[in-house]
């Protein structure tokens, strides 16, 4: 599945036809004259739930008339209400668990004697069992993990009872927000009895050049008739504007189960890369007695990955760096159940911001994400475990590794092998006390799977088997790169978690903050960073006194200067400095539920985005590093009452040359951009507009400016798509900003802001990006914090007129209508 970018959303109501009318799949045989091409349809909608676990729930009879009916992708934990004695605790942000129950009717026309049918889950959290018309299935503890179950020795034709139990009881099962319930997409894929298997088509591409790139193929197929067979196997190249650019056909031998590696050649191949994200396709059909009785296609692309020791990361043949983030799977206000358009309007603005490269922290994600990777351009590091053998949070998959984890991790490399974003696995993420044995027994097993992209783990470079070595938080130090890099001159080196700075959005301190001291997490003390102080990357206070006094401890400011061990700027440095030193992956592109120093707060604020998808300060000072279009951002803002005459710090980012900076039109100095990656101007505060002009040789590129607002007077209203598709699936993102009556945003409101909506669509979530705001998700209404928040709303299947009016007291409000089509 492609993404196209379009004002109706993700996906399209034609990856959603089999969901139409009843929503009950109505599927039957295929002409035998024509031949069979596979189906895959989508599971999503029209599931019966109820919280608790009665008796007999996977019986066909079962009595479900009372139960609540929804879709899916579906997080039960985010309804519920923040509270501090909810057994999750800071993990989980103190979100209710439990145990749940869906029930979805699958309605089958007719049977044929060679049919098959499997029902595919992309994630479950956690400890899945899945029944059908009451035969159990399976159990899958990883609550991260894809699978499959064959139904079809159960199906009968008419009406069958698909039941999942999902069994979140037992918490904390992570160390961060894992969501529950059917978090991720359900589909049901129809096949013949000759059939390539889910993932049963392996692609590598093993020589990459300007000229030809040799595309290699293995493939596995079942054959359940009972019959040796023979049949022929066609494969054919689709190139990225859909042209045929390769075939091969071969007569096979069906078998029980056939496995086969074939080559194709693909000249003047149009190499992925992030710049330029160029898709092939691979369309695999099998014949037998010149039907046709399976075709499975493959979206690949062609490029080159090496890591050349001291030299750096070499993609297609170019050294390129790793300008990268790490992130949960959570988003805001819908939890761990997070929509297509959701995920792509977050991965949207990392690539604008610059960022090239996304980590996976801590365990696999949806299968549409590694396709937005794909298709936008982003290289993917693919973590496939926190911890190992031994329980990092008292419930967490540790529990199951021992039994799991070769199987996990065999269906984990499977699913993501094709994607050309996928340049590097991780096998784990600070695994305490880990001895080499483990190190090595789980990177030989994954070698065995996959050889074509370098192995590392996150904070495993003390043990010597994984390809690259990866740093987190130690390697924030001063001189810790640089030793180990001398005692191993011929391994790269990666940040897989660095750096950690702390923002809170609109929140502003002058004074540096180090987390050990001024913000202890629940494992610090105070008075432990006299003894790291001096390996510490110590950044200059801003003025002598803090000019912006009286701020809860809770929130950071969003200067560069809160900080655990090293700036963003000091580290990019190293970066650019060091051929050895691939890139990082900073902690973390967007906040995430969960982990946080304690209550109330529900998070800590790491990320260079808010709950809410709203950019901190941070967002423009990566870009400044990172994009190389012509930018210039300035902070903070410019609505300080009670401060005239006092010198505030105004901080420019820029990837400019240069920069001149005005207040009320009148030069403050013209300042050039050097190693300190930002510039600086202490300007005594009055109201007014302060702007700033970015040059390169001397030609202004780009400008900014930001004003004084007055008392907050309207409600303002951003919609991100002004039509969507009557599909269930759309999501429409509602920014709301409380400004003055010249539309200067106030940037320290926070009104409550009451939402009326008609029409055809559905409450997703609202958000405000506060970490101390405990208001619930699922309401129409929610308090601005510093000037915004978010309402997110989803299509139906019905179309018509979406209208949505934003009132806060005595304010103007605002309406603004979005057309629903069919």
């Amino acid at each position: 599945m492609f993404y196209k970018s379009s004002n109706s959303g993700f996906l399209s109501t034609l990856n959603r036809f089999f969901a139409a009318f009843l929503f009950i799949f109505m599927l039957s045989c295929q002409s035998k004259e024509t031949g069979f091409v596979r189906s895959r349809a989508s599971m999503d909608f029209d599931w019966k739930f109820t919280l608790g676990d009665p008796a007999g729930v996977e019986e066909l009879d079962f009595n479900d008339s009372g139960w609540r009916v929804l879709d899916v992708p579906h997080d039960w934990s985010i309804e519920g209400d923040y509270n501090k004695n909810n057994p999750s605790g800071i993990a989980g942000a103190f979100l209710p668990t439990g145990i749940g129950w869906y029930r979805k009717a699958i309605k089958i026309s007719k049977l044929c004697d060679d049919d098959k049918y499997f029902i595919e889950f992309d994630g479950v959290y956690m400890n899945s069992d899945v029944w059908i018309n009451g035969h159990h299935l399976g159990n899958r503890p990883y609550g991260y993990i894809s699978f499959a179950y064959d139904l079809t020795p159960y199906l009968t034709e008419g009406k069958n009872i698909l039941a999942v139990r999902v069994d979140h009881s037992k918490v904390p099962s992570g160390r961060w927000y894992t969501g529950s319930g059917i978090y991720r997409h359900v589909w049901l894929t129809q096949t013949k009895n000759i059939y390539i298997p889910q993932w049963g088509l392996a692609v590598s591409t093993p020589k990459v050049d300007k000229e030809e790139a040799l595309v290699n193929l293995n493939i596995q197929v079942k054959n359940e008739t009972g019959t040796l067979l023979r049949g022929q196997l066609t494969n054919v190249v689709y190139a990225p504007n859909g042209q045929k650019v390769a075939e091969t056909s071969e007569e096979i031998e069906l078998g029980k189960q056939f496995s086969g590696s074939f080559s194709l050649n693909v000249n003047s191949p149009v190499l992925w890369s992030p710049d330029q994200p160029a898709m092939y396709n691979i369309e695999t059909q099998i014949r037998v007695k010149g039907k046709i009785v399976d075709t499975y296609t493959t979206p690949f692309g062609i490029r080159s990955i090496e890591v050349c020791g001291s030299k750096g990361f070499f993609l297609n043949g170019k050294s390129v760096k790793f300008k990268g983030l790490s992130n949960h799977h959570d988003a805001g206000a819908v939890g761990a159940a997070v929509p297509d358009d959701v995920l792509y309007r977050r991965l949207k603005l990392l690539k604008e911001m610059g960022c090239n490269a996304l980590r996976t922290t801590h365990n696999p994600y949806s299968p549409e994400f590694y396709n937005m990777c794909d298709t936008m351009g982003f290289m993917v590091l693919n973590e496939a475990f926190d911890g190992w053998w031994k329980p990092k949070a008292k419930h967490d998959y540790g529990n199951f590794f021992k039994d799991w984890w070769k199987t996990d991790l065999a269906d984990f490399v499977h699913r993501d092998q094709n994607h050309p974003s996928v340049v590097m696995w991780s096998i784990g993420n600070e695994v305490p006390g880990f001895p080499g044995e483990q190190q090595k027994t789980i990177v030989s097993y994954l070698r065995s799977l996959d050889n074509t992209r370098p192995v590392t783990q996150a904070r495993g470079y003390k043990e010597p088997y994984a390809d690259i070595a990866g740093f987190n938080g130690h390697g924030e130090f001063k001189e810790v790169l640089e030793k180990y890099h001398e005692n191993y001159p011929n391994k790269a080196i990666i940040g897989t978690e660095i750096t950690h700075t702390l923002q809170t959005r609109g929140i502003y301190r002058t004074k540096t903050w180090y987390r050990t001291k001024d913000n202890p997490a629940p494992w610090e003390k105070p008075e432990d960073f006299a003894k790291m102080e001096d390996k510490v990357y110590k950044i200059k206070d801003l003025s002598k006194e803090e000019i912006f006094n009286g701020i809860t401890h809770k929130y950071q400011s969003s200067y560069d200067n809160s900080i655990v061990r090293i700036g963003v700027r000091d580290d990019w440095n190293r970066v650019e400095q060091n051929d050895y030193y691939l890139g990082n992956f900073r902690w973390t592109g967007f906040d995430y539920l969960g982990e946080s120093f304690g209550w109330p707060a529900r998070t800590a604020n790491f990320g260079i985005i808010d709950l809410a998808g709203f950019p901190k300060d941070h967002y423009y000072l990566y870009q400044s590093l990172w994009s190389s279009s012509p930018m210039v951002h300035i902070l903070p803002h410019w609505t300080h009452l009670g401060k005239e005459g006092k010198e505030i710090p105004v901080v420019v980012y820029t990837n400019c040359e240069s920069a001149e900076l005005f207040m009320n039109g009148k030069s403050l100095g013209e300042k050039q951009m050097g190693q300190e990656r930002q510039l600086v101007w202490m300007v005594p505060y009055e109201k007014g507009v302060i702007e700033v002009n970015a040059k390169t040789n001397g030609e202004i590129l780009c400008s900014k400016k930001i004003e004084t607002a007055e008392a907050p007077a309207q409600v303002t209203i951003f919609s991100d798509k002004k039509t969507v598709c009557a599909n269930r699936t759309d999501v429409i993102h509602f920014e709301i900003t409380i400004t003055d009556k010249k539309g200067v945003m106030v940037p320290y409101a926070d009104n409550l802001v009451e939402f009326e909506v008609s029409g055809p669509a559905k409450l997703l979530g609202v958000e405000n990006g506060d970490i101390l705001d405990l208001s619930p998700h699922k309401v129409y209404s929610r308090a601005t914090f510093n000037g915004k928040c978010l309402l997110m709303l989803q299509t139906t299947n019905e179309p018509g007129l979406i209208q949505v009016k934003a009132t806060s007291g005595n304010l103007k409000s605002s309406k603004v209508m979005i057309e629903s089509f069919e």
